[in-house]
């Protein structure tokens, strides 16, 4: 197999090249992404026409984003740029996101509300285990507990109900199935 002219070869060339090349310039890829606010044309829901492999409907995310999610990345990429520009990057290139959002290209999704976590039916859709209050076999798992994003990855946060509601499952609902919490 052919290499590039100037390819070191094996041994102590190879240990030196990353010396050389890596440790006086850095090249990395930065980006910054905020989150979507709650609206009712962003939902998940059952999709009717696709199925899995037992003929389960998959889930549907029905997403695009709205004017404060455009204007808010333009912010931040050009906050982001800037802090780039005074830490010495010889280069920014900015691309704020743009509609309509398209998974071919990652955007971060971290969709919030529709799900709303709290104590009551009337005022949430799934209790503090994440649970339907309607339909007690249904647990809902993820930021669509809560009606906006804090502004930050969810991750954790998420993560951390997710370990309740397993715990919960475990430990409760699978002992006597029903509803974990009574309003």
């Amino acid at each position: 197999m052919a290499v590039p002219p100037g390819t070191p070869a094996w041994g102590a060339k190879w240990k030196q090249a990353p010396r050389d090349n890596y440790l006086s310039s850095v090249i990395c890829g930065a980006a910054c992404h905020g989150s979507f606010y709650s609206y009712r044309d962003i939902y998940l829901d059952l999709d009717p026409t696709y199925k899995d492999r037992f003929g389960r409907p998959l889930m549907r995310m029905t997403i695009d984003f709205h004017d404060n999610e455009l204007k808010m990345s333009a912010f931040l990429t050009d906050k982001y740029a800037e802090i780039l520009q005074k830490m010495g990057a010889t280069q920014v290139v900015k691309q704020p996101r743009k509609g309509p959002y398209d998974v071919t290209d990652y955007q971060t999704s971290h969709l919030c509300g529709g799900a709303i976590m709290g104590e009551r039916p009337d005022i949430s859709a799934v209790n503090k285990y994440l649970q339907s209050w309607d339909v007690p076999n249904l647990f809902v798992v993820g930021a669509s507990a809560f009606p906006q994003n804090a502004g930050y990855n969810p991750t954790d946060t998420v993560g951390a109900l997710a370990y309740w509601a397993a715990k919960a499952i475990r430990s409760q609902y699978l002992k006597n199935p029903g509803p974990l919490v009574h309003a």
